[in-house]
């Protein structure tokens, strides 16, 4: 604002000096000649507009003009105006105001001009500036686009021609540039959705909607196929129309992310079924639990109910007959349950091992029909036995094939109602020979099939079951067969429509002979002891003199009993220290030993006496009378001193018969 005062202020005093120096030179050139004294006025007012515009070249006429009329018009040095000279003083005050005019016209348009020309060169520093800026951004979009490798990024035209393709897609797709260009971009779906129509969808769908996403598979230029995350983007213009040009598609590859979810959702579902199976594992333990209470107190109340009114003398000599034959019946019944139960255990802890030999299945059937004789004869079932002759030997443990046998046909007599039919046959191939036992029972549901020879499960679970047993044998019997090599099938069309269970075991063959030969050197397995030793109710210990180790009072007084009425002394003790006491006072010629004792065990007793000397007892022949019948407590008990291992229980004859063997080795029996 100041510098525009000061530039008016310029103006006006440039107006006021040009008309003084035009009133000095008009006065001196007057004196020399009477000159027109307008053109120096016209000059100053010419000069004062020029430099400053129209009001300095106004001030300057005006000035110019009352210096005229004062100084050289006459009547001179008055303002007074006569009829002559008013004439040239309009024509001067005209040319003067034209002059002003023209001046202020020009300098305007000179001004106008440097503006446009001064924005003329800011528009071309802003265009520059933008061109610049565009350039760079153009610039640092393609470097963006090229770097990008994580994203496949291409443009197509309206008509999906591809028209351009950055490393990402190269990296991702495997086209090059210069082989892609062109083609239609339907070339990266797969074919499914190439019939399906899926590219020209996308585009179409792009167009309408502003934009386009999908998650599919796509296609490699080399045939493999990756998930990707798909979004194509419409390129338009910025008319009110918004004209289309192409499209962009962005493609991010996440198959690795897709195998892992799958990956997780597999885990999941693997998860939840094995979540689902453990705990359809512990209902069916929980359920197994509650049929073995069941199994177990049911015999135990016809003991415990019989054994009292044995005890109390209430009943006659019919009655007690027929309670002696329950106790037994029942005893039988839970031993039973028992060597279930152990097999179950052995087969769980893979301690179940086998004495090979050359097996005659005939003889193994024929025992194994011998054993549920009773049974059959009670239901008045009808047995039929078909025999295949040709080959019937085998290499495998008599013993456990007869218990598989015997399973079997417990079972199909179990479920097939009175006046039923149970037909068992043995026939052979080439490379095995084959049981079948079927019946015409109530058969096995489809969805329990698959189940049949699972531990711990059973079709019927429920209080109200009609069959009583655990329902461990099939079970027991698919390890058994599987150890020697073969297989089990169950068959059924269905509840109603009977079962058929299939064994295939194969021959034996020369290596498996030598091998199992060998092995039954250095391992042999606890033998039933009615198999080892001879059982007679006759025979007689007279002379023999027994020590009897065990911590429960009931059975030392109940062998006690049975070796004392067989004419043996007998002395019982309830520990070890006890029993090393006894050891050297009365020199017994048998020792029986319980393992599981307090203090003490077995084990360690029959280690300590045989650290004596042999006239201290070192040598005195022993049995360990136990409850631990596994395999590996065999061996203990005989790498410990033992000569026999007898699982408890045991019938009065097996005892008889073990201590008399005894006897034998002592040398105070003989010929017995």
């Amino acid at each position: 604002m100041q510098k525009l005062t000061r530039a008016l202020r310029n103006s006006y005093n440039v107006a006021v000096i040009a008309v003084v120096l035009a009133l000095l030179l008009t006065q001196i050139l007057w004196q020399v000649h009477k000159l027109t004294i307008y053109p120096l006025f016209l000059a100053a007012v010419m000069v004062s507009s020029w430099y400053g515009g129209f009001k300095p070249g106004l001030l300057a006429t005006v000035l110019s003009t009352f210096i005229c009329t004062y100084f050289f018009l006459p009547p001179i040095s008055s303002l007074a105006i006569n009829a002559n000279t008013l004439v040239g003083l309009v024509q001067f005050l005209l040319v003067s105001l034209l002059i002003c005019v023209l001046n202020s016209m020009l300098r305007s348009a000179q001004n106008q001009a440097q503006i446009n020309a001064l924005q003329a060169q800011q528009n071309y520093e802003r265009l520059r500036t933008s061109q610049e800026n565009l350039r760079a951004s153009e610039e640092r979009y393609r470097f963006f686009i090229e770097g990008v490798r994580e994203y496949a990024i291409f443009m197509v035209d309206v008509n999906g021609c591809v028209t351009d393709w950055n490393k990402g897609a190269e990296r991702i797709l495997g086209y090059q540039e210069a082989e892609i260009i062109g083609q239609h971009f339907s070339c990266i779906f797969i074919p499914e959705d190439i019939e399906r129509g899926r590219p020209e969808s996308a585009l179409n769908t792009a167009a309408t909607n502003g934009m386009s996403k999908d998650n599919r598979w796509h296609l490699r230029s080399d045939g493999t196929r990756f998930w990707a995350n798909g979004v194509i983007i419409p390129l338009k213009d910025e008319t009110q129309n918004g004209r289309l040009h192409g499209f962009a598609k962005i493609l991010q590859d996440l198959t690795e992310r897709k195998r892992a979810e799958e990956e997780r959702e597999q885990l999941l579902l693997r998860e939840q079924a094995a979540r689902a199976s453990a705990e359809a594992a512990n209902r069916s333990k929980d359920d197994f639990l509650a049929i073995v209470s069941h199994e177990l107190r049911t015999p135990m109340t016809s003991i415990v109910g019989w054994a009292g009114m044995l005890q109390t003398g209430m009943l006659d000599e019919e009655r007690t007959t027929e309670a002696l034959e329950a106790l037994e019946r029942n005893a039988n019944l839970q031993l039973q349950l028992i060597e279930d139960l152990l097999d179950i255990s052995r087969i769980v802890r893979g301690e179940i091992s086998l004495s090979k030999e050359n097996v005659d299945l005939v003889a193994v059937i024929n025992g194994a029909i011998q054993t549920v004789q009773p049974v059959i004869d009670a239901k008045s079932i009808q047995l039929e036995f078909v025999l295949d002759t040709s080959q019937s030997d085998i290499w495998g443990d008599f013993e456990r094939l007869q218990q598989v046998v015997c399973n079997l046909l417990s079972n199909a007599i179990k479920f097939t109602p009175n006046n039923g039919r149970v037909e068992i046959r043995l026939s052979n191939t080439t490379t095995h020979s084959q049981i079948q036992v079927s019946d015409t029972g109530i058969g096995i549901s489809p969805e329990f099939l698959p189940y049949i020879f699972e531990r711990f499960r059973q079709a019927d679970n429920t209080s109200t079951r009609s069959n009583r047993g655990l329902g461990l044998g099939l079970a027991i019997a698919r390890h058994i067969v599987e150890l020697h090599g073969g297989i089990i099938e169950a068959l059924s069309l269905g509840i109603g429509r009977g079962a058929t269970f299939t064994i295939k075991l194969p021959f034996k063959t020369d290596s498996e002979t030598k091998d199992t030969q060998s092995n039954a050197s250095r391992i042999q397995p606890a033998m039933p002891v009615e198999d080892a030793l001879p059982t007679d109710n006759s025979l007689r210990l007279d002379g023999l003199s027994v020590l009897v180790v065990d911590d429960e009072a009931d059975t030392r007084q109940w062998i006690s009993v049975v070796l004392t009425q067989c004419g043996a002394s007998v002395f019982t003790v309830g520990e070890t220290r006890k029993a090393l006491e006894a050891l050297e006072e009365i020199r017994p010629d048998v020792l029986i030993s319980d393992i599981g004792m307090p203090g003490e065990d077995g084990y360690a007793l029959m280690r300590k006496i045989r650290e004596l000397e042999p006239d201290m007892g070192g040598r005195i022949p022993a049995v360990a009378l136990t409850g631990y019948a596994r395999v590996e407590d065999y061996k203990e008990a005989m790498d410990a001193g033992f000569q026999l291992h007898v699982a408890k229980p045991i019938r009065a004859t097996e005892l008889i018969a073990v201590v008399a063997s005894l006897g034998q080795l002592s040398g105070k029996l003989l010929g017995v």
